[in-house]
C-alpha cells in the first residue's frame, strides 16, 4: 500500500500543472526577462530576486506562473511590524498560528512538491558553485541563517538572536540579484530536505528552522541551544 502511496504522488500533480499550462498558455504571456525586479509599493524599493530567461517553453510558463502567484501573495499580505520592517504579519509565526502548522506540514509531507517547485523556479544553474557557495556560507559564522526579509519565521529568529546578543549572519535570499536566491534555495532543499526558510545552522550543523526541525526556539527553551553554542 505504501509504495501504490507513493507512486501516486506524482500522479496528483498532473491536474495541478495542467491547470498551471492553461493559466500562462495565452497569446498574451511574455517570458520572464533576465533579472527582473519585484517591486513592492509599500516599501518603495525593489527586490532583485526574480526568474531568468531560461528557454524552457512549458516550464518557464509554469515557474513564471509559480514565482508571480509566491510574490503576489506576499506583497498582498504584507504590513509593517513595530520595529518598522515590512513583510507577512507576525503573528503568523507564533507556535500555535494556521500558518505555522502550515509550515510544519509543507517542510515535513509537503517537501517533495515544495522541492519540485524550487527546482523549477531555479531553472537551469552551475550546481557545483552554488553548493559551493552554500557551504561557505554556512561556515562563515558560527550561526547562519538562510533568510527572507519578509518571512515573519525569519524575522522572529533574528529578533531572537539579537536579543540574546549572539552574533550571527544572514543571508537574506530575497535581496540576491539575478536568480540567485532561487537557486540556492533549490539546491538548500536538496541538501537538507526542506526549502521553507529560515534554515539555520550552529557550528556548520543545520538545527531548522525557528520553530521546527527541532527549530531555534525549542532548542533555546529545552537548553540546548546554549550547549551548542
Amino acid at each position: 500500500r505504501k509504495t501504490a502511496t507513493m507512486n501516486a504522488r506524482p500522479l496528483r500533480l498532473l491536474p495541478f500543472i495542467a491547470a498551471l499550462c492553461r493559466l500562462t498558455a495565452t497569446s498574451s504571456f511574455v517570458p520572464p526577462v533576465p533579472s527582473p525586479q519585484r517591486c513592492n509599493p509599500r516599501a518603495g524599493s525593489p527586490t532583485p530576486t526574480a526568474l531568468s530567461d531560461m528557454k524552457r517553453p512549458i516550464l518557464d510558463r509554469i515557474a513564471t506562473t509559480l514565482f508571480r502567484l509566491e510574490t503576489s501573495r506576499v506583497d498582498s499580505s504584507s504590513v509593517v511590524d513595530e520595529k518598522g520592517r515590512e513583510g507577512e504579519p507576525m503573528e503568523w509565526s507564533e507556535k500555535g498560528s494556521l500558518a505555522n502548522g502550515l509550515s510544519e506540514v509543507m517542510a515535513g509531507p509537503g517537501y517533495a512538491f515544495k522541492q519540485w517547485v524550487a527546482d523549477v523556479v531555479a531553472g537551469e544553474y552551475d550546481r557545483a558553485e552554488v553548493e559551493r557557495k552554500v557551504e561557505e556560507f554556512v561556515r562563515s559564522d558560527r550561526v547562519a541563517m538562510f533568510s527572507f526579509s519578509t518571512c515573519p519565521f525569519c524575522r522572529r529568529a533574528k529578533d531572537y538572536l539579537d536579543e540574546r546578543g549572539i552574533t550571527y549572519v544572514a543571508m537574506e535570499l530575497d535581496e540576491l540579484e539575478g536568480n540567485a536566491g532561487n537557486e540556492i534555495r533549490a539546491v538548500l532543499g536538496q541538501k537538507i530536505r526542506r526549502t521553507s526558510v529560515p534554515s539555520i545552522f550552529i557550528n556548520g550543523n543545520f538545527i531548522g528552522g525557528c520553530n521546527d526541525g527541532p527549530g531555534l526556539l525549542p532548542l533555546a527553551e529545552s537548553g540546548e541551544l546554549d550547549k551548542m553554542l
